[in-house]
């Protein structure tokens, strides 16, 4: 769950020296990420930069770099998130399509200006099963041709999505489908293999266009909600898990979805597991991570079907102190200034005020962003090319994000008042890393508002190093979920599963609380 604006795709921009340097033979090799979901080739010595990208350099200014990406938005979302890096404040036309491999490209040629240096870019998008698939070629324009017909085109022609073979697990594994008014949700639900009715749970996914494992891709790819539906299941209890709306296999739009949208999804779930013969309909629960929280707070207000709640860095408090605190935290994890982290917070004051004056809007966040690039070092300021114009950009995307109905939602939402009103047992666990959701912030406040409710089958806990995907964390900053093993922290999934024991949702005696987890008095 992340609102501090960022672009989807970071791009560096190095100004070249002068002069065509020569070519030399270039051997492709087999390339595959997990992370993305993608294989294909790459040059043979060309250096991973992270994030998909690669870069050839033959010299400390060498401009060469080839990125491979993959992201669940429609292509031309993708391409919008494109445009300050290309210098551009509107989409380009196409050049082509291109479909020699699995893919069907669409393809694009722009020429960018950084300073009196011109570079030259290769673009192609496909878009496939909800994901958008991205290939991006930057050199010179002496180069421009040769690196088109011997790297550009056959990586397009290598390039297809990632087939993992399922590995055999020891249970059922089910594809379902149900439906919330005109959405059809896809999903799948794991079944342990003893006599049932099982207990259930349903996983809900934290804030933006999530599929049914809440895959966040990227070098390392972690999947929380395929690691936990696995882990719950052997434990025996039955795991729904699905597609977003929008996404994947489900239908609808999520670009217009609040968090109210979300929490009716949810509520459907747990009504298509009532009709479920194999499930006991007095042991259904939500398991909702980051905004997902949100979506349990709601539910556990107002769902008599709903018989427990684990939140995992669920919020305690509004959106808007969410967001402040999330800003202050991801830069300090980046090791920014105080002074950068008190600039950025009164930006998001004031814009917060500005969301009913458009104008005003856009142009704060005009000089906001100018202001930023302005003070970068001169490699990375030559990067952005025209300084106004990337601003410009900037200021244009961050006004529809600003302008969503989500983030009006999200901002005014308090989800304590939900809390409040929530009388069925519930675990809360907040990971003492994690810059998203803060948990001396929300953990106390979940705890007062769960009191206020006369609820006192409550356990909240901190898991000291767990960041917000519940990795094991080093910073708890967002550069390092992809570079972390795609494992949880050891002591959660023992955590939840103690828990449901303790409850007598499942079978087996109830672990005591891991000894590095630190309850909540």
């Amino acid at each position: 769950m992340t609102w501090m604006i960022r672009l989807a795709f970071v791009l560096s921009l190095l100004a070249p020296s002068a002069g065509a340097l020569a070519q030399e033979r270039i051997t492709l090799l087999p390339h595959e990420s997990e992370g993305y979901g993608i294989t294909s080739v790459l040059p043979d010595g060309w250096t991973d930069a992270g994030q998909g990208i690669f870069t050839r350099q033959r010299s400390d200014d060498d401009p060469t770099v080839i990125a491979q990406q993959s992201a669940p938005f429609a292509a031309e979302d993708v391409l919008a998130s494109l445009l300050p890096q290309l210098s551009l404040t509107e989409a380009p036309e196409s050049v082509g399509t291109r479909q020699e491999g699995a893919l069907l490209w669409t393809l694009y040629q722009v020429d960018v200006s950084i300073g009196t240096i011109v570079l030259a870019v290769d673009l192609a998008l496909a878009e496939q099963d909800a994901t958008t698939y991205i290939v991006l070629l930057q050199t010179t324009p002496d180069e421009y041709d040769e690196l088109h017909g011997t790297v550009f085109l056959p990586v397009l022609d290598a390039f297809a999505p990632l087939v993992v073979e399922q590995e055999t697990v020891p249970y059922d594994v089910e594809a379902v489908t149900f439906a919330n008014g005109d959405v059809t949700l896809a999903g799948t639900l794991t079944l342990p293999p003893t006599e049932g009715p099982h207990p259930a749970i349903v996983l809900v996914s934290g804030s933006g266009p999530q599929d049914r494992d809440e895959t966040l891709g990227g070098g390392i790819a972690i999947r929380p909600f395929r690691l936990l539906a696995d882990a719950l299941t052997r434990a025996g209890v039955a795991v729904l898990r699905y597609d977003d709306r929008g996404v994947g296999d489900s239908t609808g739009t999520f670009a217009t979805a609040t968090t109210q949208d979300f929490a009716s999804d949810a509520d459907t779930a747990i009504r298509y597991l009532l009709i479920r013969e194999e499930i006991d309909a007095g042991q259904i629960g939500v398991l909702g991570h980051s905004e997902g929280g949100l979506v349990a707070a709601i539910l556990g207000a107002r769902n008599p079907d709903l018989d427990f709640i684990i939140s995992l860095a669920g919020p305690g408090v509004n959106g808007r102190d969410v967001l402040l605190l999330q800003n202050e935290r991801i830069l300090e994890a980046e090791d920014a200034t105080p002074e950068q982290i008190a600039a950025q917070r009164a930006f998001i004051e004031e814009a917060i005020t500005l969301l009913d004056d458009p104008a005003a809007l856009e142009a704060l966040v005009f000089r906001h962003t100018l202001e930023q690039a302005e003070a970068l070092p001169e490699a990375e300021r030559a990067g952005l090319g025209d300084l106004e114009q990337y601003a410009r950009v900037v200021a244009e995307q961050a006004l529809s994000q600003f302008g969503a109905a989500w983030f009006a939602s999200f901002l005014a939402y308090d989800p304590a008042a939900d809390w409040a009103q929530t009388t069925v047992p519930v675990l809360a666990i907040f990971g003492g890393k994690d810059v998203q959701v803060d948990a001396e912030q929300n953990a106390p406040a979940m705890e007062r508002a769960l009191a206020e409710a006369g609820n006192d089958d409550v356990e909240i806990i901190v898991l000291p190093n767990a960041n917000h995907l519940f990795q094991e964390a080093d910073t708890g900053g967002l550069t390092e979920y992809t570079t972390l093993p795609a494992a949880f922290t050891p002591d959660l999934v023992p955590t939840i599963v103690g828990w449901l024991q303790g409850q007598g949702f499942i079978a087996g005696s109830p672990a005591a609380t891991p000894v590095s987890a630190t309850p909540i008095p």
